[in-house]
């Protein structure tokens, strides 16, 4: 007997730099034969000079044989620029491994050098001079062309001031041989307005892609490629281990530069940072994924400072925009959910600017919540500290908020909790978590967050019915999945959908906002038969599971067209992960679905942020127009106004009194008789329960401003 001999297809890799973690994947599918399994047989080129991977590229392409596809690496900062000034190099982009760049420029904090020299690699020193040249400190830098293997000496040496570093390399070096608190680094990625897209970028020859055999070829390597990295994201140690393994085999482990050590410890931290940059290209069922727009928007930044005749002429340029895309029957919330919280970082980064201070956030738990046991398990597996809901002050810290994690035990009484709740007297937003111990009175508790303060929407409902013209904070995961609606154009309007759950944070609020919408909407639960609940969920348009009941439902009960919205979700193990509601294979029955993970929970801890510096901005102009008319002294807010006559002052004093039975928060009033000058009629708030003044005080000193410029009375 013969055995099979599998035929592999040659995939030539340029990579563009020395093996390290920044190519951890890689180095996994390597030494784990996913390549072989996969059908290819990957050969390296030889390490190329930087800044010439696209000419590398293409001239291998041009010179092996038919069947051999050729693959390079880059950032697109430096793809771009040389693609459009040589065209002939003919090569499109097809995935990413970071989407973002990891560059940043890092200083000794002891350094006093008034005049900046800047060391940067030779590719790069043009686009540095472009970025600091918009800054405030222009006519103090100068930048030089600084050897990728010396910089960390020419900066440690004095040599130069500032050098190019990357993230997840050099600063790590540094802060190993000198201290984290020795050195500063200052992102590139948006400085002076930079938008240096993708980093870790693999690209391929025209001919290559234009070829059907060849784009499977392709789709092979990169799969094999990105599982790599799912190992390498689930295993960290074994991955560093995996780089040391590929550059032995490589012959690439003798390298001599100054910007990485040369241990084990070492590899495994870079590992991790690496990790979290590639996370971030997630989108619906795959890592590696660039997103067009975003790939468009930095392509134009890039190109900026180009002679460029016709904008519309760049629009995709240099980039594949279907090879390793998610499946269209995937409703993805992953980049929505990044470039929603990069909108809420930018809105806080203005607060800042404009108030002097950060949007902040007080988050109170009571006990150990049950959904959060496998926190740190589905922090590592899906997401980074960067945008986690699990893990929100380290959002707030990367985001421009100010966070605060207040954790009381399971055993806090309700009136312990009203303390801590009314102690928050500066804070522009407040989410306490759901759900609440039993013998808390959690009707009592959240009614002592103040509507403005409430961030995560516990008010939401209930605003809506008796003042829909307030325009309530929604709650997030509700918002989340409205959005994830709306990104996708799935219409509503007089469809049938089911929504399975009634809890107060995401079931009753979503249903609402889908009445809203137009939708015809249906609410089930947990308790309902399951033949009952099988009869509903085959007549439905649109199901949106929130139950978090695996195997709940059955995915072969949906009708021909139907799509799902997938809330509930439960972590099962490390090895099946998260799983949704559903019971089967949503691909083979539904029209378009949200993936777990990759659908609605990403959007999550977006929309909360961006509740908060929505509170923020509210706040401040709220508090703003009381501190202009109020005085604030000993835990008070105190305003005097001066009336003809009592008469005047008591029909004002009566409406501040029907004002005040309505907010149920009364002032204390004194009145002051003149004679035949007049009444003075002086005021105060302050909130007994808090000690000192709280968003009601506010709250009722607008409303008395309000009735005292209103015309309602006359005065002189």
């Amino acid at each position: 007997m013969h055995s099979h001999v599998r035929h592999l297809q040659t995939v030539s890799l340029q990579l563009d730099y020395y093996m390290s973690p920044q190519f951890a994947g890689v180095a996994c599918a390597m030494t784990n034969q996913l390549y072989e399994k996969n059908g290819i047989e990957l050969k390296f080129l030889p390490i190329c000079p930087v800044g010439h991977e696209l000419a590398m590229v293409r001239n291998n392409a041009s010179k092996s044989s038919a069947s051999e596809v050729t693959v390079g690496s880059v950032e697109q900062n430096i793809f771009i620029p040389t693609l459009y000034n040589d065209p002939s190099l003919k090569v499109k982009a097809v995935a990413a491994m970071f989407r973002r760049s990891p560059l940043c420029l890092t200083s000794l904090k002891s350094s006093a050098s008034k005049h900046s020299i800047v060391g940067a690699h030779e590719d790069t020193v043009s686009l540095l001079e472009r970025i600091l040249k918009s800054g405030d400190d222009t006519n103090n830098t100068s930048v030089v062309a600084s050897a990728r293997s010396s910089k960390i000496t020419d900066l440690t040496t004095g040599e130069v001031d500032r050098i190019q570093t990357y993230l997840t390399t050099e600063v790590p070096t540094l802060q190993r041989a000198l201290g984290a608190e020795a050195i500063e680094n200052q992102i590139l990625e948006g400085l002076n307005g930079a938008k240096l897209g993708y980093s870790q970028m693999l690209f391929a020859p025209e001919e290559d892609l234009e070829s059907s055999d060849k784009r499977e070829i392709l789709q092979s390597f990169l799969k094999a490629t990105f599982d790599g990295w799912k190992m390498a994201i689930s295993d960290i140690e074994s991955a560093a281990k995996s780089v040391e393994e590929a550059k032995v085999i490589l012959r690439l482990d003798d390298e001599n530069n100054d910007h990485w050590e040369s241990s084990f410890s070492y590899n495994t931290e870079s590992v991790g940072l690496c990790n979290s940059f590639v996370k971030e290209t997630f989108q619906g069922d795959r890592y590696g994924v660039i997103d067009v727009p975003r790939w468009n928007e930095a392509t134009e930044w890039l190109l900026a400072g180009e002679d460029v005749v016709d904008r519309h002429k760049i629009e995709n340029f240099g980039i594949d925009t279907d090879i390793w895309q998610p499946s269209p029957q995937l409703l993805a919330g992953n980049e929505l959910a990044r470039t929603t919280l990069e909108s809420a970082k930018k809105s806080a980064e203005k607060f800042a600017d404009v108030h002097n201070r950060k949007p902040s956030l007080t988050v109170i738990t009571l006990g150990d919540l049950p959904r959060y046991t496998d926190s740190e398990k589905r922090l590592k597996m899906y997401s980074n500290d960067e945008n986690s809901w699990f893990n929100k002050k380290s959002v707030g810290e990367a985001n421009g908020f100010d966070v605060t994690d207040i954790v009381l035990p399971e055993t806090t009484t309700t009136d312990e909790l009203l303390s801590q709740l009314y102690a928050l007297k500066s804070v522009d937003g407040i989410q306490l978590m759901w759900p609440l111990p039993k013998h808390i009175d959690s009707a009592k508790v959240y009614n002592a967050i103040d509507v403005s303060l409430d961030v995560d929407g516990a008010h939401y409902i209930g605003q809506t019915e008796i003042a829909p013209q307030s325009s309530p904070m929604p709650p997030v995961t509700p918002s989340a999945v409205m959005a994830l609606l709306g990104n996708y154009a799935i219409d509503l309007k007089n469809k049938g959908v089911l929504v399975i759950g009634r809890s107060r944070i995401v079931g009753s609020p979503v249903a609402l906002m889908l009445r809203e919408r137009g939708a015809i909407v249906t609410v089930a639960h947990s308790e309902v038969a399951p033949e009952m609940l099988e009869s509903l969920v085959r007549s439905a348009d649109t199901i949106v599971s929130c139950a978090g009941s695996p195997g709940l439902l059955k995915a072969e009960w949906l009708k021909p067209g139907a799509e799902v919205i997938n809330v509930g979700t439960t972590f099962v193990n490390e090895e099946k992960g998260l799983v949704s509601d559903f019971d089967g294979d949503l691909s083979v029955t539904a029209k378009r679905f949200s993936p777990v993970p990759g659908g609605i929970g990403p959007l999550s801890v977006a929309h909360l942020f961006q509740n908060v510096a929505e509170a923020a901005w509210n706040r401040a102009t709220a508090t703003f127009d009381v501190e202009a008319t109020w005085t604030k002294k000993s835990g008070s807010l105190n305003r005097s106004l001066h009336f003809k006559d009592y008469n005047t002052a008591l029909a004002f004093a009566n409406q501040v009194n029907e004002m005040s039975t309505e907010m149920d928060h009364h002032a204390n009033i004194a009145f002051s008789h003149k004679c035949v000058n007049g009444v003075d009629v002086d005021m105060e708030f302050f909130t007994y329960e808090a000690n000192g003044v709280t968003d009601k005080d506010y709250e009722a000193a607008r409303a008395i401003n309000a009735i005292f410029d209103g015309a309602q009375i006359r005065m002189i």
